[in-house]
């Protein structure tokens, strides 16, 4: 009784899990795709229709996926972690990576503190952001003057992979991430 117990523990974990990676399922939705690897297999056994077969598939199936983490094979990451990753990144042309199109849509826009400003070519302004990344103005307005750091700065979006310097008490200017 109490190995039944346990197993039915294993499958309650290993369907909750699955809801939480594919809420879709939950809703009567198609389900999204996954890799053809560890996830699908796990998937598939939702669709096992005779209950013990069903658990055994879950056994095995969640059993192989925690022996891929604990050897670094799959890892899971938080969508806050995402969404943390992608704000230090912001700025910066990446491919589409399928780990970080998990949190949502990109930013728009971003918020941040200036912790150094400095003057580059052709005294356009400089700007290092308190995470470390440095932002360069791309047109000629003239706004070195007017940006200080501890100054918030709002950097959004344009078309064409351009961004906006939309600086506190200092005009909006074009700009774009050096790193």
């Amino acid at each position: 009784m109490a190995n039944r117990m346990r197993k039915s523990g294993c499958a309650a974990v290993a369907v909750l899990s699955l809801l939480h990676v594919f809420p879709a399922a939950a809703t009567g939705q198609t389900r999204p795709s996954v890799d053809s690897g560890q996830m699908s297999r796990v998937a598939d056994c939702v669709n096992v229709s005779v209950d013990a077969q069903r658990l055994a598939c879950f056994d095995r199936e969640v059993g192989a996926m925690l022996a891929a983490v604990k050897n670094k094979k799959i890892v899971v990451v938080q969508q806050d972690d995402i969404r943390k990753a992608r704000r230090t990144l912001f700025g910066i042309p990446l491919p589409r990576i399928g780990a970080l199109d998990g949190a949502g849509e990109p930013e728009k826009e971003m918020t941040a503190t200036i912790k150094s400003v400095g003057q580059g070519d052709g005294g356009r302004i400089t700007f290092t952001l308190e995470d470390g990344a440095l932002w360069a103005q791309t047109d000629d307005w003239p706004v070195f003057s007017a940006v200080k750091p501890g100054q918030k700065v709002t950097l959004k979006r344009g078309m064409f992979g351009s961004y906006f310097a939309d600086f506190e008490r200092a005009p909006t200017v074009r700009a774009k991430r050096v790193r």
